[in-house]
């Protein structure tokens, strides 16, 4: 499959409409592609820039997707070649503590809509932590 066409795939299967981070969508969807078989081990996606242009995102979004896919075992990057569907899937404890931590951003979302926020601002505080390093994460919680 061209990148291209995984492009128009991905642009059909990602609903809009639902409140999850698009990035988690596009993680989700590139997972089906690759577990049901339409995009094979070895194969080259689309570059951020590709896919971000054909889905009509921030390039940060798919970035921050192809990382988590990376993360997963999924795809791997090379330098200079692209981004491919790796030889080695996740392991299912990994996978299932990625669905936990997705289970546990959407409560997130849903509390901070709940309290007048949105994802960005939700982001934002998580960068912070994340800025401000693990003791900021400690300290709220009494630790």
């Amino acid at each position: 499959m061209s990148p291209s066409e995984l492009a128009l795939r991905l642009a059909g299967e990602l609903d809009r409409n639902d409140p999850s981070p698009m990035s988690s969508r596009i993680v989700q969807a590139v997972w089906l592609e690759v577990v049901q078989g339409f995009i094979g081990s070895g194969e080259r996606l689309p570059t951020v820039r590709q896919l971000a242009v054909e889905l009509g995102l921030s390039p940060r979004v798919v970035e921050r997707a192809y990382e988590q896919l990376s993360k997963l075992g999924v795809v791997a990057t090379r330098p200079g070649r692209g981004t491919f569907v790796s030889l080695a899937p996740p392991s299912a404890p990994e996978r299932e503590r990625f669905l936990e931590l997705e289970r546990r951003c959407r409560e997130l979302v849903t509390s901070a809509r709940a309290l007048g926020f949105d994802v960005d601002d939700a982001i934002d505080l998580l960068a912070e932590f994340r800025a401000n390093s693990s003791d900021s994460l400690t300290a709220g919680d009494g630790q």
